[in-house]
This record gives C-alpha cells, sequence and structure tokens, in this order.
C-alpha cells in the first residue's frame, strides 16, 4: 500500500471520528478530528513528493487551515479553564 492510499485512510479515519461525536450531539469541531486529519494530508502529501510529483498549493493550504483551527480549538479551550 502506498503513502498516498495511507494519507486517504487517515483522512477517512477523521471523518469518521467526527461523525461519532456528531451522533452523540456535539456540533463542535472535535480536535482528534483535527490533528488525524492533518496527518492524513501531511501523509498524503509525502507520498505525492516520493513519488516525484507535484504537491498542490491546495493541500499545502489545507493542513496550515488545519493548523490555525486546531491552534483556535487549543486557545478556546485554554481560555474556558480561566
Amino acid at each position: 500500500m502506498d503513502l498516498t492510499s495511507i494519507g486517504l485512510i487517515i483522512i477517512a479515519i477523521a471523518w469518521i471520528i467526527q461523525l461519532f461525536y456528531v451522533f452523540k450531539n456535539k456540533k463542535e469541531i472535535q480536535p482528534l478530528f483535527v490533528i488525524f486529519y492533518m496527518l492524513g494530508v501531511i501523509v498524503l502529501m509525502t507520498g505525492i513528493y516520493l513519488a516525484s510529483k507535484t504537491i498542490s498549493y491546495y493541500e499545502l493550504l489545507t493542513v496550515i487551515a488545519s493548523a490555525l483551527v486546531l491552534g483556535k480549538l487549543y486557545w478556546l479551550k485554554k481560555s474556558k479553564k480561566r
């Protein structure tokens, strides 16, 4: 199995995690979802890079956007504890 397939599987697992929480009536974005999603996209990008293909800027943008969401979730969680 190549890295591209593994990356897509990790992204699918991320969505399953988020769906699990939605079925538990939790409407907020789960940090675990974002972490798995970012990991999946990074593995996907690595597979594309190692196959000597050009990495899409859209994939890079999704990793950056996911990192920003994760940072915001962390900041919100930290500010609620105060």
